[in-house]
């Protein structure tokens, strides 16, 4: 922009017609200009979310609602990656310990969850326990990135790809592998 849009209101009185023309006419021009076209394709909306010191993601598409400082009940028996149940409204949703299904260190799930993650899928509901809900990210698909063939096989295969945000790798996790594998599935109509 020149020191013509610059001007203060004081300034206003010194402003000649030719100049006031000469301003009208790159405002005009600046107007029309056609604003460059976003990238055709498809799009990932997504919410980030902490687990440990790692950067997760789930689509927007599966995620019903989160809740933070959710109080939590144990269940005793059960396998490694069911924290519990929460009582959302008068229903009972299981509450899902990721850490166990990624691969990652298991921590104690105290009786009030940071954040829980209410996710839906075919017809049935449940609840992700995350440490910390981020922030709501838009991307293109074409930016995800296939997860490093470093990863346990037995974990990555719920990893869809990765993404660089702010300078930190997010992993998106594939939220239907997650819940139709028979080492981890939960039958949610029981519960």
């Amino acid at each position: 922009m020149t020191d013509k849009f610059t001007r203060t209101a004081a300034d206003d009185a010194d402003i000649s017609g030719e100049d006031l023309t000469e301003l009208f006419r790159e405002r005009a021009r600046m107007l029309s200009e056609v604003p460059p076209q976003e990238e055709a394709g498809e799009r990932i909306a997504a919410l980030s979310f902490d687990l440990g010191e790692e950067l997760y993601a789930i689509e927007l598409k599966h995620l019903l609602e989160m809740r933070q400082a959710t109080p939590l009940r144990r269940l005793p028996g059960v396998l490694p990656h069911l924290a519990g149940v929460m009582n959302l409204r008068g229903e009972l949703l299981p509450v899902v310990d990721l850490r166990p299904i990624l691969g990652l260190a298991k921590t104690e799930i105290g009786s009030i969850v940071p954040a829980v993650l209410v996710l839906s899928f075919q017809g049935g509901k449940l609840a992700a326990a995350v440490d910390r809900a981020r922030d709501i990210l838009s991307f293109p698909a074409k930016e995800l990135k296939p997860p490093p063939v470093s990863l346990d096989p037995e974990h990555g295969v719920f990893i869809r790809g990765e993404y660089l945000t702010a300078g930190r790798l997010l992993s998106l996790l594939d939220v239907e592998k997650i819940v139709t594998d028979s080492r981890f599935a939960v039958d949610t109509r029981e519960a």
